[in-house]
């Protein structure tokens, strides 16, 4: 991945522009940048998508893993493209596309350089914010969408609400646990996981183990599903065998959630989401499997 050494930004007088604090430092961008290059999906363009900006290109995800966007339908990339994946963007299509402004993520700065030398770049370190609301807070501040920012997130605060008054007591009655299924082991992950944060704002109990987990995701044997037991158990199947072969252990027949029949397995292009797109999302299993399925 090289571009020209002789490809330079357009120079912006000083009112046109404004200064962005971000992971790889300061960066002076347009204050109404109009061909804008996501290089991120989850993290970025979702948010970007939620503002009603839509970008000239997009970074996906590896597409080995049998999608390109998560948490994002596919009318709303229609037609916008490609440029690689978040893990080996191609400088050479960006510069074709000659944004104004590209918004990437931290783990980038390797060639932020080279970004930067193709239009003003600002990163964005996911692992700095507290929160799904916070990272898309902060892209808003970005994109001078602040106020677009406070509708998108007012209207899922009411979808809680509304999830709140639908479930009544039993929000305190249910523990909810969610694994990862990768293939031969089960994942836990942390309250850095949009879904866990989604489960919290929803004011659902997580199982002690997973709520005071510190390592933002663990590998477990399928010998400690005992531990993950739940009054509804969220199965997210990484696993490129759809058959789950987990539910052939014995271990899985014992479960508390396997006995009452509630177990259910959601999209890993869906619950791996990171914006508020995927999140709505992932409100709508929730709807569905414990509201519209009790």
């Amino acid at each position: 991945m090289q571009t020209s050494s002789n490809t330079t930004t357009t120079p912006l007088s000083t009112t046109d522009v404004r200064i962005v604090k971000h992971a790889a430092g300061e960066t002076k961008i347009p204050n109404s940048p109009q061909r804008i290059i996501t290089l991120h999906d989850s993290t970025i363009l979702d948010p970007a998508l939620a503002l009603g900006v839509k970008p000239i290109g997009v970074a996906t995800y590896p597409p080995e893993e049998g999608f390109l966007f998560r948490g994002i339908s596919n009318d709303k990339v229609m037609n916008i493209p490609q440029v690689g994946t978040a893990f080996e963007p191609s400088l050479e299509k960006i510069m074709t596309l000659k944004p104004d402004l590209i918004l990437g993520r931290e783990y980038q700065k390797d060639i932020y350089n080279l970004l930067s030398n193709i239009a003003p770049t600002v990163l964005i370190d996911w692992g700095s914010f507290s929160s799904f609301q916070d990272n898309f807070r902060y892209i808003a501040q970005v994109l001078d969408k602040e106020e677009e920012a406070k509708q998108v997130l007012n209207q899922y605060q009411a979808r809680i609400q509304q999830f709140q008054q639908s479930m009544g007591k039993r929000l305190e009655e249910i523990e909810i646990s969610v694994i990862g299924f990768t293939g031969q082991n089960i994942k836990s992950l942390s309250r850095d996981a949009t879904f866990n944060q989604i489960i919290d704002d929803a004011g659902l109990k997580r199982i002690s183990i997973q709520n005071n987990q510190k390592e933002r995701f663990l590998e477990l044997s399928i010998e400690s599903l005992n531990d993950y037991d739940a009054d509804v158990l969220f199965v997210i199947n990484e696993s490129q065998d759809k058959r789950l072969s987990y539910l052939k252990n014995p271990i899985w027949s014992q479960l508390k959630a396997v006995k009452n029949k509630q177990v259910y397995e959601v999209d890993e292009d869906i619950w791996y989401a990171g914006g508020p797109l995927g999140a709505n999302k992932i409100l709508d299993d929730l709807f569905k499997y414990l509201v519209e399925n009790a």
